[in-house]
């Protein structure tokens, strides 16, 4: 797997940290939007993967999905749950891309409630470097081993 570099690891660190303090940085998030395209990019691990019992929340946006790996952690809970973490294993999700979804976001935070945070991961398709993605984060971290 490619690694990113430190310098945007941080800014990925940074961001995910004012969203979850309920205050996230525009400034920040308009320049990796700029510098990656991320908020055109979804990677999902759970329900709303095609096949998924919630897949029809995010079928009518189109784009393309690609298989892709991030590092973290997995479980199932009532739900599928994951945590980002740079150190662990890659997981298997599967990656949306669409210029569609940034008007998606409100109605998906909406959808995914209060026991999931979207968060900026890296995620990894076949031999390409990474690219940064939005993904639904358990609030409460999967627990490692």
């Amino acid at each position: 797997m490619h690694d990113a570099s430190p310098a945007l690891l941080e800014e990925l660190r940074l961001a995910n940290a004012s969203r979850a303090n309920g205050a996230p940085d525009a400034a920040r998030e308009r320049r990796l939007h700029l510098a990656t395209g991320c908020d055109h990019r979804l990677a999902v691990y759970g329900t709303l993967a095609p096949g998924g019992s919630n897949h029809a929340q995010v079928a009518d946006l189109g784009g393309r999905w690609r298989p892709a790996r991030v590092r973290g952690r997995r479980a199932e809970r009532t739900w599928p749950v994951f945590t980002w973490d740079e150190t662990e294993a890659a997981v298997a999700v599967q990656l949306l891309e669409s210029e569609r979804l940034p008007a998606r976001w409100p109605r998906l935070d909406e959808f995914e409630g209060p026991d999931y945070r979207r968060v900026l991961v890296l995620a990894r398709t076949g031999d390409a470097a990474p690219v940064v993605a939005n993904l639904y984060s358990a609030v409460v971290p999967v627990a490692g081993d």
